[in-house]
C-alpha cells in the first residue's frame, strides 16, 4: 500500500498564496482572495464553492462523497466498465496467437485448457467480451489499476504540474488529498482522496490556473 498525503496551506508570508504542499512534499498555487472565499465558504459555511471558469465544454472529476470525504472518479462513477473483447485483451498481454507456446499458456491460464489431459485445443471467442478468469484479472489488475474512473483520476492529477519543488512553504492547513495505491494488503484499488469542500474548492481553482478543461462535480 502507497499513499502520498499533499496537504493545502494559505501562504502568509513572501507572497499572497495559498499552497497545496506536494504530491510528495509540494505546492499549489491559488490566489489569496480565492483563499479566502474559500475559507468563507466551504470551512465557515460549509457549503461547496462553485469557482467561475472562462471556458465552455471540458471533462469532469465527479467528487464522490464517502464517509466524509470525498473519492475522485475522472468519469462518472455510476457507468458500467467498458469489458475489452478477447482480441483485445489479447493484444493488452502481448501474447502472439501464431506463437504455439504462447497460445498454449494463454489457453491454459485464461480459459482453464487442461492441455495435459489431452483436451482438444479450444476456439477463442475473439469479438466477444471476456469472461471468467481473463475478467476476473482484468477487473482486479487492469480496471482498478488503470482504467477504472478512480484509477483515471489518480493519474490525471499525479502527471499535473501541480506544484513547483524548489521553494519549501508555512503556512496553516486549508485541506488535504491523499494519492492511494491499493487501500489493503492485496487490493490494488487506486484513486485519490479529498478530504472536504475546502480541498475540492483548492484543487479546481488550481486546474483552471493550468488551463485544465476540467470541472469538479459533486455527488
Amino acid at each position: 500500500m502507497v499513499t502520498r498525503s499533499c496537504t493545502f496551506l494559505i501562504l502568509v508570508k513572501r507572497r499572497d498564496f495559498l499552497t497545496l504542499c506536494g504530491l510528495a512534499a509540494g505546492s499549489v498555487l491559488i490566489p489569496k482572495p480565492i483563499a479566502r472565499l474559500i475559507r468563507d465558504t466551504c470551512v465557515l459555511a460549509g457549503q461547496p464553492l462553485i469557482l467561475p471558469h472562462y471556458f465552455k465544454g471540458g471533462s469532469n472529476i465527479y467528487a464522490v462523497h464517502d464517509g466524509g470525504d470525498y473519492t475522485l472518479h475522472l468519469g462518472d462513477p455510476d457507468e458500467e466498465p467498458a469489458v475489452p473483447t478477447w482480441e483485445e485483451f489479447i493484444d493488452s498481454r502481448g501474447v502472439d496467437l501464431d506463437c504455439d507456446e504462447q497460445r498454449f499458456d494463454f489457453l491454459e491460464e485464461y480459459l482453464a485448457w487442461n492441455r495435459s489431459a489431452g483436451e482438444p485445443e479450444p476456439d477463442i471467442p475473439l469479438r466477444e467480451p471476456i469472461d471468467g478468469g481473463a475478467l476476473q484479472f482484468y477487473m482486479d489488475w487492469d480496471f482498478e489499476l488503470r482504467e477504472s474512473p478512480m484509477a483515471q483520476a489518480f493519474h490525471y492529477l499525479n502527471d499535473l504540474p501541480l506544484c513547483p519543488e524548489d521553494t519549501p512553504i508555512n503556512g496553516d492547513p486549508l485541506g488535504r488529498l491523499c494519492f492511494i495505491e491499493g487501500d489493503r494488503p492485496g487490493s490494488n484499488l487506486t484513486y485519490v482522496r479529498a478530504a472536504d469542500l475546502a480541498t475540492l474548492a483548492c484543487l479546481q481553482s488550481r486546474l483552471y490556473e493550468l488551463d485544465e478543461f476540467i470541472h469538479i462535480e459533486i455527488r
